[in-house]
């Protein structure tokens, strides 16, 4: 058990920062295409980058468990997004097949009319399953 956590920790450790910046770029990509069609009340990206057991938590709503209670949300909601922009993005490898990526976001959004926070630190928990980055948890916080 030892020598595994010494392979693992040399992995991390060798692992070069561009591959880590890659990981990074291709992870935020993917955030925008999920942000984009998320305005566009499109479900298609999420069936492509979100596993079948997705978790979404958002201040103020109730937690969405399942891509498709998720695709099935995001095609049938009340809201618009007039725009987003990310900053601040990281990434934090937790294992050779999981990592967190986190980052601010600004948005001008509505759901029902009613203005969502303006400005929130996002985090989602990605897996690799057969050789494909799939988020599998985002959660959002509200930041003043």
């Amino acid at each position: 058990m030892k020598k595994l956590a010494a392979a693992l920790l040399l992995l991390f450790a060798l692992t070069p920062p561009a591959m880590a910046a890659d990981l990074q770029a291709e992870l935020m990509a993917i955030e925008k295409t999920l942000w984009t069609a998320w305005g566009k009340k499109d479900g298609e990206p999420f069936k492509k980058h979100l596993t079948a057991d997705i978790v979404e938590v958002i201040a103020g709503a109730v937690p969405v468990v399942g891509r498709d209670a998720l695709v099935k949300e995001v095609t049938t909601m009340s809201c618009e997004l007039k725009g987003f922009a990310h900053k601040d993005a990281r990434l934090r490898r937790l294992g050779t097949d999981v990592v967190v990526l986190s980052y601010t976001s600004t948005q001008d959004a509505t759901c029902d009319g009613k203005p969502l926070p303006p400005k929130v630190y996002s985090a989602a928990i990605y897996v690799k399953q057969k050789g494909k980055w799939l988020q599998t948890h985002y959660q959002e916080t509200p930041i003043d």
